[in-house]
Parts: C-alpha cells; sequence; structure tokens
C-alpha cells in the first residue's frame, strides 16, 4: 500500500474508491460499498474495509455532522443528490463491522501503531451517523 494513515480518506482503497465515485457520483455507490462488508460473514478482506471507513465519512460530511476535511468531495455529494434516509443507519452497521469484527483493516490499524487514532474516527463518524 502506498499511501496510509489514520484518516478514513488516506490510504490507496479510499482513494481509488473516490475516484470512482467522482466518474459516476451515486449513493447506490456507497450503499455497495457497505454491503460489501457483509458478504463474508468471517472476515473483511482490507479494500472493503478501507472503502466503507470513506464512504461512511463521506455520510457524515453530506450530513453535515463531520470534522473530518473533506472539501474535495462536496461537488461530487451535491452530484449525487438527495441522500436515501437509510444510508446512514446501514453506515453505521458497516463501521461496527469492520472495527469490532474481524477485518482485515482493524489487524493493520491494530499493527500500524495508529489504532488510537484510527478507533477515535471510527467513533467520531458513528456518532455523526
Amino acid at each position: 500500500m502506498g499511501v496510509w494513515s489514520s484518516g478514513p480518506f488516506d490510504n490507496d482503497d479510499a482513494a481509488d474508491f473516490m475516484m470512482e465515485l467522482e466518474a459516476s457520483p451515486s449513493w447506490g455507490v456507497l450503499r455497495d460499498v457497505f454491503k460489501a462488508v457483509f458478504v463474508h460473514e468471517d472476515y473483511v478482506e482490507l479494500a472493503e474495509g478501507a472503502r466503507a471507513y470513506a464512504a461512511a465519512a463521506l455520510v457524515t460530511v453530506a450530513i453535515g455532522k463531520s470534522d473530518i476535511s473533506a472539501q474535495d468531495y462536496h461537488m461530487i455529494i451535491e452530484d449525487m443528490g438527495a441522500m436515501p434516509e437509510d444510508l446512514p443507519a446501514l453506515a453505521r452497521s458497516a463501521m461496527k463491522r469492520i472495527s469490532t469484527g474481524d477485518s482485515e483493516i482493524r489487524e493493520l490499524y491494530l499493527d500500524s501503531g495508529s489504532y488510537s487514532e484510527w478507533a477515535e474516527t471510527i467513533a467520531a463518524i458513528e456518532k455523526a451517523l
């Protein structure tokens, strides 16, 4: 992985996700990202976890309850139109899955030395949702 930090947009998988979303802005894309963390009952792979982390942060930006720096993403949010009402709850469920279940992103943050920053950001996202 080329880029790795504790912020939701600070890794390669999140950057790839945001480029895909910019090319095809749709709340359905976020819904698919959140659902992907539930496909396998036993483990969430890094790409799915990182994408869900970024997508949940984007939802908090869209509802105006975020301290996360996402100034470059406001135009994408505007292009997507009105957010479906159930998306924040789905995002919250996805955050719980990646932060408390068996997930590669959680394991990597535990090993990286930046777990506490990541956990604080996860908690802030969950609270905002």
